[in-house]
């Protein structure tokens, strides 16, 4: 599937993981979901490609939630879905095998928690500051709806975030008292120059990486085999 359905659009939850549970009736056993992040963890430079372990979902945490409402008919009746085990551990190994086997770098890959945000803003300092804290190492608009109805309806997920931009966490902030009183003395600071997020840079990233990751998950493919059945 190419695109999805994402929330800060206007779509609804059930219909962003809408396409999943079409999946699940025709059959499909497993989902590999690939995203674009901004990279919270300064360790990992830019064009990392993450296999996501956990996540953290703020919307899911405030009434966000897509398995909210009325109980589904089967397969989609799963009241409470525990996600302690959402993002399957073969699968997550099976992308570390393809990536040798392709014999890209080793630093290609990393594992990572993914953070769920509604977007389509980008994070403010303090936003990211609070997920940096929270252990988080790449947030997103996306992803984390589909990986809830996956595991809800049964299916192993792979998800894999390409690092397309760090998130601009200045050190602290500009304080307006400082420059006026310094400008009241006669010696007015130098201007500062504040970086900003470009989405420009953000697609154009995620096209030079296009490639990569189209050769990653055919091998991933390859290895796991079409049946999908996979176990811990």
């Amino acid at each position: 599937m190419l695109g999805r359905f994402h929330t800060y659009e206007g779509h609804s939850l059930s219909s962003a993981v809408y396409p999943i549970r079409v999946m699940k009736l025709l059959g499909v056993k497993s989902v590999i979901i690939t995203n674009a992040a901004g990279i919270l963890n300064p360790k990992y430079p830019v064009g990392t490609v993450f296999v996501i372990h956990d996540h953290l979902a703020l919307p899911n945490l405030t009434g966000f939630n897509p398995t909210l409402g009325p109980v589904l008919e089967p397969p989609f009746d799963l009241r409470f879905t525990p996600l302690s085990k959402a993002y399957t551990f073969s699968l997550r190994c099976a992308a570390f095998r393809a990536a040798h086997a392709l014999g890209l770098p080793k630093d290609f890959l990393a594992e990572g928690t993914y953070a769920w945000v509604s977007g389509p803003t980008y994070e403010s300092p303090a936003e990211g500051r609070f997920l940096r804290s929270a252990g988080v190492d790449v947030v997103g608009m996306s992803t984390v709806p589909e990986v809830v109805a996956a595991h809800q309806a049964g299916m192993d997920v792979l998800v894999l975030s390409l690092g397309t931009n760090p998130v601009i966490i200045p050190d602290g902030y500009r304080s307006a008292r400082e420059a006026v009183e310094a400008e009241l003395a006669g010696n007015p600071l130098p201007p500062v120059v504040e970086e900003q997020v470009s989405h420009e840079e953000v697609l154009a990233l995620g096209e030079a990486k296009s490639d990569d990751m189209r050769r990653l998950v055919e091998k991933i493919v390859d290895l796991v085999g079409v049946t999908g059945q996979l176990t811990e």
